[in-house]
């Protein structure tokens, strides 16, 4: 009798397929076979090999009129939306993804409008202080700016990405977050476009922030998309990541929740 009597609360609580009172937005790129431009272009900037991406089906059983499709994954821990951890740029001393604490893949999130954003552009610390956001210290700050669903997965969102300017990780890091959630480039781009001859090419420092923020504890909840789905200023964020062991990040199903007023 008890568990019916707590079912029949769920019912009433529920609508349309979700609890009434709160609205979920998945914010998490699909993980698909990809050749190129879904992970940091490793040969381009680095001259180092880039492992594959691979989505496939190896075995299905037909057991009578009944199958089993099991699918074969090959990525690596930075590709699509995932999570980066304090080890991927500080290997002696910082935390491995499966050490990082829960409250900071589940948290309370403040979001930073920067749409207007076009191709190329940075975002500065003027541009954060100016949005005026409410940010609480321990908060998770999202950033959005569309880019990753305008260009996600071309050479273009190399190419043309809007990205994280040194006075922006400054001011990021005087508000004491536990987390940076973002839809383009967490730090200045990598790489150029050459004048004379139209290729790319890496820039000579890349990685300021990923040093200033990963020294100080945080994480990176990268490469996030529909983040112009979100409508309040104040929401829970849910990022968590594959629990690999020792590993320095690693994919993530990233959800934004929001209280309906």
């Amino acid at each position: 009798m008890d568990l019916i009597f707590r079912y029949e609360k769920l019912k009433i609580r529920c609508k349309g397929g979700r609890l009434m009172g709160k609205r979920y937005i998945d914010c998490s790129l699909d993980i698909v076979d990809a050749d190129s431009w879904v992970q940091f272009p490793r040969k381009l900037v680095l001259g180092a090999p880039e492992p594959r991406i691979r989505v496939e089906q190896v075995h299905t059983t037909v057991n009578g009129r009944r199958m089993y499709p099991c699918c074969r994954l090959e990525l690596t821990t930075q590709c699509f939306t995932h999570i980066d951890a304090p080890v991927h740029f500080y290997v002696e001393s910082g935390r491995k993804i499966d050490e990082v604490p829960l409250d900071q893949f589940i948290n309370d999130g403040v979001v930073i409008d920067m749409m207007h954003k076009q191709p190329g552009e940075g975002v500065t610390g003027e541009d954060l202080e100016r949005a005026g956001a409410d940010v609480h210290q321990g908060d998770t700050i999202i950033i959005r700016t569309g880019w990753t669903d305008r260009a996600f997965g071309t050479r273009e969102f190399w190419e043309n990405m809007v990205h994280l300017e040194n006075s922006a990780g400054d001011w990021i890091l005087s508000k004491k977050p536990k987390a940076l959630m973002q839809d383009f480039m967490t730090d200045i781009a990598p790489v150029k476009t050459c004048e004379h001859c139209g290729q790319l090419i890496p820039v000579p420092e890349f990685s300021p922030n990923h040093y200033k923020f990963l020294g100080n504890d945080m994480i990176l909840i990268e490469w996030c998309t529909n983040l112009g789905a979100i409508t309040r200023p104040r929401v829970q964020v849910i990022a968590l990541p594959l629990k690999i062991k020792g590993g320095e990040g690693g994919p993530a199903r990233v959800v934004v929740v929001e209280e309906d007023q």
